[in-house]
């Protein structure tokens, strides 16, 4: 990282980051260019590693690029404010906060597992709202019906600029 200012260290400073934000935008390799995806997500730390959880149609272009190559990488910003200077544009400057990294993704099978990713990304998108859910929230019917697949974070850096 150019800005080693800006960089963030901390796994615990990271994951507030990730924790306060609801959008990431997941890269899957396909050719002959990456497609990119803006999706909600839920996100917690298992053994020790950021795993970010992510639901959707049970068919369609992410579950087939996954399929055929599960090595993806996302981003995650927010805090985005413009501060402009009018009389030295280029003196202009954003303040945000931000995610990125890379690792491998998995199709969630299992009905229970289904449930808990569900519950993950349901807890973590109404935690603002002091909303929870438990994977029992969430039928046989209604797990069926869609797929969850989970990031297993290899790399992350965070940036801030204030």
């Amino acid at each position: 990282m150019r800005r080693k200012d800006r960089e963030l260290t901390d796994m615990a400073e990271i994951f507030e980051i990730v924790k306060r934000e609801t959008v990431c935008t997941v890269a899957f390799c396909d050719e002959p260019f990456p497609y990119l995806v803006p999706l909600n997500y839920g996100a917690r730390m298992e053994d020790g590693k950021l795993v970010l959880y992510f639901h959707g149609a049970a068919q369609g272009t992410k579950l087939e690029l996954l399929k055929k190559n599960p090595h993806v990488s996302f981003s995650i910003y927010g805090g985005n404010k413009m501060k402009l200077v009018k009389e030295h544009a280029c003196k202009s400057s954003t303040s945000f906060e931000s995610v990125c990294g890379s690792g491998n993704a998995k199709i969630i099978g299992e009905p229970e597992k289904k449930r808990e990713g569900l519950a993950v990304i349901m807890n973590h998108i109404g935690a603002p709202e002091g909303i929870s859910y438990d994977k029992a929230a969430f039928s046989e019917q209604e797990t069926q019906a869609v797929a969850v697949w989970k990031i297993t974070v290899d790399t992350v850096t965070g940036k801030r600029h204030p």
